[in-house]
């Protein structure tokens, strides 16, 4: 299972790029086209900014949340499999956790997607009817992103407890810690600081495990390929 360790890898770095994207396009893009974080609870701000941004809408919620959570089920499902053969048990706990937060997260960013951009036409014939299917649709995104995040906060903090056990994984082990408890406070409280320490924890967390065990794996599985330049005498002799 060597290829599914290197790709997972490779995956763990593109969650974390995707997921910063998301959190970027939330807390800075979103803010400087004229939708404030606040405003993103508000219909009668939110329905008309999609309406007029859709492309960039788009760019953020599929190849930042969709993709980050593709990526990032991948990467558990490697993880695991890194630690199979010392606790066999824990790291299916934790691969079966990590990919049910994954696919919570993928379901929220879907359905903010699709559901948003459907309520677009309502919104422009009933405004008040538009509003209240906004609010459902928004208490469902955020109901399935705060049970991913405390499923897959649970299952960082069961990788911590076996990364914990091993020298090369035990510095990733203490983060795993910290990143599996910020994930799951985000989960129940609703406070923009922790809504910020759990991205950001994430992040950190996707990228340096991700990186340390394309350490120990070997190469990095994809590789970009150039061919030689020839030089002009070549080429004339060509």
């Amino acid at each position: 299972m060597e290829n599914l360790r290197r790709l997972a890898g490779e995956a763990g770095v593109l969650a974390g790029i995707a997921t910063a994207w998301l959190f970027l396009g939330l807390v800075l893009v979103f803010p400087s086209a004229g939708l404030n974080l606040a405003d993103q609870a508000n219909p009668h701000r939110y329905i008309p900014y999609i309406a007029k941004h859709a492309g960039m809408f788009w760019t953020v919620n599929v190849l930042g949340g969709i993709a980050a959570a593709v990526f990032t089920a991948i990467f558990v499902m490697g993880l695991a499999d890194r630690f199979r053969e010392g606790s066999p048990a824990t790291a299916k706990i934790a691969s079966w956790l990590g990919v049910f937060g994954a696919t919570s997260f993928a379901a929220a960013a879907a359905i903010r997607q699709i559901g948003f951009s459907s309520l677009i036409p309502v919104y422009k014939t009933a405004h008040a009817s538009g509003a209240v299917a906004f609010y459902g649709t928004n208490g469902v995104v955020h109901g399935l992103l705060g049970l991913g995040g405390i499923v897959a906060g649970l299952g960082v903090l069961v990788f911590a407890g076996i990364m914990l056990k091993s020298a090369r994984y035990s510095s990733v082990g203490f983060l795993s810690v910290a990143a599996g408890t910020v994930m799951i406070l985000d989960g129940f409280v609703n406070n923009v600081y922790f809504f910020m320490g759990s991205f950001m924890a994430m992040i950190v967390w996707l990228i340096w495990t991700s990186l340390t065990l394309r350490a120990e794996v070997g190469p990095a599985l994809f590789h970009v390929r150039f061919a030689p330049r020839r030089n002009g005498r070549a080429r004339h002799a060509a």
